[in-house]
């Protein structure tokens, strides 16, 4: 088992320090941390820093746990997974500091599936026709679901949040997408809440959406292997 955890693991950290690199790119280029600055760039704050830290040691844990307790997975199945879970905490950072996710996390998500698309090409052709069809279908599905929301709840859902669930969309298929948007909701209704009931926030407040949806989705992916 030593054979498949420990690839696993290392591509979880190869992963996240691509997605650490991407977001402090996107600090330096003026993306807001937490108001500091140095010789002219911006500068990612302790507490972000710790989340960080905190999320890529969480990843590399879901890394070790998916063939354990899913051993029915392909590697590649379980690498993507890995590779959506490495751009979405960093993208809830941006989204939390800043309100926007950058695109350059949504270009390597995609990247991120271009390229085990090549490798199921070669190592796992049988049913990829099926499987293709499946994740078109649930980024279709859940951008229209996300724009529909949108129309009828004012600040629900942003244009970032839309790229992002087109990239979940790619990754989780018709299989895993539902779960994890689920849970998302749950769990944004709840913060909701909470802010609505502490005052932190009033109605028609822009609350950023892409901590629930890391959230959400590290719990489905976990839970379901999915």
């Amino acid at each position: 088992m030593i054979c498949v955890v420990l690839p696993m693991c290392l591509s979880a950290l190869a992963l996240n320090g691509a997605g650490w690199s991407l977001l402090a790119l996107d600090m330096a280029r003026g993306g807001r941390a937490d108001g500091r600055e140095k010789n002219g760039f911006k500068l990612i704050s302790p507490k972000m820093a710790a989340f960080g830290i905190a999320m890529t040691i969480i990843c590399v844990g879901v890394a070790a746990a998916l063939p354990l307790l899913y051993a029915e997975n392909s590697f590649l199945f379980n690498i993507k997974r890995i590779c959506l879970l490495s751009i979405l905490w960093p993208a809830a950072c941006a989204d939390y500091t800043s309100l926007r996710i950058p695109n350059p996390l949504i270009i390597a998500g995609c990247a991120y599936r271009v390229i085990i698309f090549a490798f199921e090409l070669f190592f796992e052709s049988e049913g990829l026709p099926t499987r293709g069809a499946s994740e078109l279908i649930a980024a279709a599905a859940i951008v229209a679901a996300a724009l529909l929301c949108g129309l009828v709840v004012k600040n629900s859902i942003g244009f970032g949040d839309i790229k992002l669930f087109i990239v979940m969309g790619l990754t989780l298929g018709l299989d895993g997408i539902w779960s994890a948007v689920f849970v998302s909701l749950v769990i944004s209704f709840a913060v909701s809440a909470v802010l609505l009931a502490a005052k932190k926030k009033k109605r028609g407040d822009v609350i950023p959406f892409a901590p629930a949806i890391m959230a959400g989705t590290y719990i489905s992916v976990f839970l379901t292997g999915r």
